[in-house]
């Protein structure tokens, strides 16, 4: 069954399959064809309420959820799970326990710029990807000069890696990271207790 979930920092919009309905208190109700203006007057709805969490039905889930995503400015980013010895490789950034990920550069393929971030934020090189995992999705407003105030949609491709060096991993300051710290997988509440939405799913495939 195709669904998606959306995170508005820790609101989140689910969209599934079923009839064209809007299972919220929110009054207006999204389709396929909804303008810019429908969709950004629903997200407004959306996040001015205090609702945590709504779930979109709709027939055509994938047809609502790319005409969902058209009315943003598109950023793909792409990141790792990076694995060694049975223990996972976190970053700890502005306060929180996180992957490592970045902007997918023009011309760059997902897996590249993923194996990218992961050695530029880690400081680690011999890791190489195992298999892709489900991307994450975040919506935002930009808070840089060029595109100041725009909302932005942020797909990031992530992808399971395994580590083979020896290198002690070094934190990426001047990105604002700390931090890398290896965890097992029976030590991930640590790190779910103090991480983003969007990352939650993603972790708990990896908790003991």
């Amino acid at each position: 069954m195709q669904k998606y979930k959306v995170f508005l920092n820790e609101k989140r919009i689910g969209f599934v399959p079923g009839a064209n309905i809007t299972l919220s208190k929110l009054c207006r109700i999204l389709s396929e064809n909804s303008g810019i203006d429908d969709i950004m007057g629903w997200l407004s709805d959306f996040e001015n309420s205090d609702i945590p969490e709504t779930v979109v039905e709709h027939p055509e889930v994938a047809l609502l959820f790319q005409n969902f995503r058209s009315a943003f400015l598109q950023i793909d980013a792409a990141g790792g799970v990076v694995k060694y010895d049975g223990k996972l490789l976190f970053i700890f950034r502005n306060g929180k326990w996180d992957l490592p990920k970045g902007k997918i550069d023009k011309g760059e393929s997902n897996e590249t710029a993923a194996l990218r971030e992961v050695e530029e934020e880690c400081g680690i090189t011999n890791h190489s990807i195992v298999k892709a995992l489900p991307s994450t999705y975040h919506i935002y407003k930009s808070p840089y000069k060029k595109t100041l105030g725009q909302w932005i949609f942020k797909e990031t491709f992530w992808f399971e890696m395994e580590y083979s060096g020896t290198e002690t991993p070094v934190p990426q300051q001047e990105e604002g990271i700390t931090e890398v710290r290896w965890f097992y997988p029976n030590e991930l509440d640590v790190v779910l207790e103090n991480t983003y939405e969007n990352l939650k799913a993603l972790i708990e495939l990896y908790r003991a």
